[in-house]
């Protein structure tokens, strides 16, 4: 089995508040990078449910999310839990789902999918229902019982441009920045040599020192004499 890597908030209001605490920074892991799951409502109407991940999960939280569910449903606590084990985690409706965040494995099925939406027949058609049923059995297959890998991330490029926002943009170049800070001494980080490298080498077309003193006439030993 892959080793999944979403993450997803809640909207306000949703009806996991009472039980968020127990969710480090409000965030829930998620089977997958979207919405797999597409049952048929009441009204012949396609619903859109997200699965939170049972591997991610501790006891408590498993306890937590079964016992609110079966409350919430005016079912048994026993049922919830392995309705859950049979569906390899809870169904989540999306509406209730504000953000998401993802690594390898969550880009490279994102990318997928948008594959698949881009010569996908309608949704809610009876062509459309059946392609993204044999999509989401490609998905299961090599995602969820299979051991598919995912291509390593190193950079944005790395990532379908269709993927990609400006919020995402700047995650990579903080990330960036942090890898080529580590090569520096604390001295030049605290003296902000670090920092105008690091600007000089990222940004050429722009020309940047420091401010206050010559870098000819201050050596680095100097600030012990």
């Amino acid at each position: 089995m892959t080793k999944h890597d979403t993450w997803v908030k809640l909207k306000p209001g949703n009806p996991y508040e009472p039980i968020m605490q127990l969710f480090p920074d409000g965030m829930i892991p998620m089977r997958d990078p979207f919405p797999m799951e597409r049952p048929t409502g009441p009204n012949k109407e396609q619903i859109a449910l997200w699965i939170v991940d049972l591997e991610r999960l501790s006891s408590i939280q498993v306890q937590a999310i079964a016992r609110l569910i079966a409350s919430a449903n005016n079912a048994d606590v026993a049922e919830v839990a392995a309705d859950a084990e049979a569906r390899n985690g809870f169904a989540m409706n999306e509406v209730w789902v504000e953000s998401m965040q993802c690594w390898a494995e969550g880009f490279a099925r994102s990318k997928e999918l948008a594959d698949f939406l881009e010569t996908a027949p309608p949704p809610g058609t009876p062509e459309g229902r059946k392609a993204w049923a044999d999509f989401a059995d490609d998905q299961y297959e090599r995602w969820i019982y299979g051991d598919e890998e995912p291509p390593a991330i190193n950079s944005i490029e790395d990532i379908d441009p269709r993927l990609r926002t400006p919020e995402l943009e700047q995650a990579f170049q903080h990330l960036q920045f942090e890898k080529q800070l580590a090569n520096y001494s604390v001295f030049d980080v605290l003296t902000g040599r670090a920092m105008v490298d690091i600007l000089n080498k990222t940004d050429p077309d722009n020309t940047y020192s420091l401010v206050g003193f010559d870098d000819e006439d201050f050596e680095d030993d100097e600030i012990y004499e």
